[in-house]
């Protein structure tokens, strides 16, 4: 199901017009979106929402992705919404209940600017 899913079957036409390419666009900003994501894992860590034994393991379990977004080999499942939503099913998988953590105090749209802000700046090098 969905994030947007309420119950209410949505017609296929218009999903399709409304969504676009959004799933392809959002592997292009994948290794932008980790990165964001590991700068609010350490911002969750700072001000005590995440453990300081609990960073590191976050960290890694990120740089792992990273690797793995920036070699192109990273996949949105079929039944993922988006980029964000396959990074937190990940580290869900791998780590538990721990990789719930990263979307604490974050909305989606603050996600996609972020990635937006930093395309710009990682592709001339800045």
């Amino acid at each position: 199901m969905k994030l947007w899913e309420k119950g209410i079957p949505v017609n296929k036409a218009i999903e399709k017009f409304t969504v676009g390419k959004d799933r392809e666009l959002d592997l292009y900003l994948a290794p932008f979106d980790i990165l964001g994501s590991m700068a609010h894992i350490t911002m969750l860590e700072s001000v005590g929402l995440i453990g300081k034994d609990e960073l590191p393991v976050l960290m890694r379990e990120l740089k792992k992705l990273y690797e793995i977004a920036i070699n192109k080999e990273f996949v949105i499942d079929e039944d993922v919404e988006d980029v964000h939503s396959q990074v937190e099913f990940l580290l869900t998988k791998e780590l538990g209940d721990l990789g719930k953590k990263i979307h604490s105090g974050r909305s989606r749209n603050d996600q996609v600017l972020l990635d937006l802000k930093l395309l710009p700046a990682m592709q001339s090098g800045k």
